[in-house]
């Protein structure tokens, strides 16, 4: 991980911590190593902030973090399969290209999907701003454009900026602990 990622590895009681970053998002990953009979098991906890610098992510797009895990295990095969045979060329675990594909569609369409969306919400807030001055509030929707005139357009014009400014809130705070 550390030649890998540029993670920092450090030894805890259980096992083994590696902190750093993954897609700009912060990241710990506790290894829990046990030896039972001439078996090892090896358990793996990964931990992801969900905002970071290129956004929130609800969920592990395209089996990224999956993929990272087991490329991880396959990695410390490979590094003790070495030793054990005294092989001197270190050996990369080729990862699969199909599911890298994928992933990659995958993401660049949930990306595409998240633009539009950040950019409703861009104008939805916008039109917000100018509607507490105004008076006039334009929504734009699936069915259509919703306008309302002075103290409803006024009240949910402010109820529309508190909540952005709530979001905004959210994102700095999380990258104020990180710092």
């Amino acid at each position: 991980m550390t030649e890998s990622l540029g993670w920092t590895v450090t030894e805890t009681v259980y096992g083994l911590r590696a902190e750093g970053e993954s897609l700009a998002h912060a990241a710990t990953a506790d290894f829990q190593i046990q030896v039972v009979g001439s078996d090892t098991r090896v358990d793996i906890a990964l931990v992801v902030e969900r905002a970071g610098t290129s956004g929130f992510m609800l969920f592990d797009v395209g089996g990224y973090y999956n993929i990272q895990i087991r490329n991880w295990l396959d990695g410390i095969q490979l590094a003790i399969h070495q030793t054990l045979s005294g092989a001197t060329e270190p050996g990369r675990i080729p990862a699969p290209n199909q599911t890298r594909t994928t992933a990659r569609i995958f993401n660049g369409c949930l990306l595409l999907s998240f633009i539009i969306l950040g950019l409703w919400f861009l104008g939805n807030f916008i039109s917000a701003i100018i509607g507490l001055i105004t008076g006039t509030l334009y929504i734009w929707g699936k069915g259509g454009t919703l306008v309302l005139h002075g103290s409803a357009a006024r009240i949910v014009a402010t109820l529309i900026i508190l909540f952005g400014a709530f979001l905004s809130y959210l994102v700095t705070k999380s990258r104020r602990r990180k710092t």
